[in-house]
């Protein structure tokens, strides 16, 4: 019998919606104890980044669990993301449009997957624009 290694494309999927759904979790909580300040956008803005870097992570986990049934292309990429569940935390819509992955995002929320040189670059746009980690996936 051959000794397999790896991540099953079921426990990545797992792990990333565990996740995805701690990082919804948190924002509601979140919000919800502060409605009475009027300072706490700042405070909503950063966990906003944070559901939007946690869907970029989430995507780069498929990703890497793609890759080990073959190669893939953007378009299949964008694919497997649309179809990850994740939602845009901005304005709590359901991230299953090739619009939420642009080449190039300019929208708080969306999610751009760049392959270039056969690697993956997949950065999410935040409420100031484009969040500082980009994370990558090579082929």
């Amino acid at each position: 019998m051959k000794n397999k290694k790896g991540f099953t494309l079921i426990v990545l999927l797992i792990v990333a919606s565990i996740i995805a759904l701690s990082a919804l979790i948190g924002l509601k909580f979140y919000t919800g104890n502060q409605q009475g300040k009027t300072e706490n956008t700042i405070f909503q803005e950063k966990a906003k980044d944070t559901i939007v870097q946690a869907n970029t992570a989430t995507i780069q986990s498929l990703l890497l669990a793609a890759f080990i049934g073959g190669d893939i292309n953007r378009d299949e990429a964008v694919g497997l993301a649309q179809n990850a569940g994740l939602q845009n935390p901005y304005n709590e819509v359901a991230m299953n449009t090739s619009e939420c992955f642009p080449e190039i995002a300019d929208t708080p929320g969306e999610i751009q997957i760049t392959l270039l040189a056969e690697t993956f670059y997949i950065q999410g746009y935040g409420a100031d624009g484009l969040l500082p980690n980009i994370l990558t996936v090579k082929k």
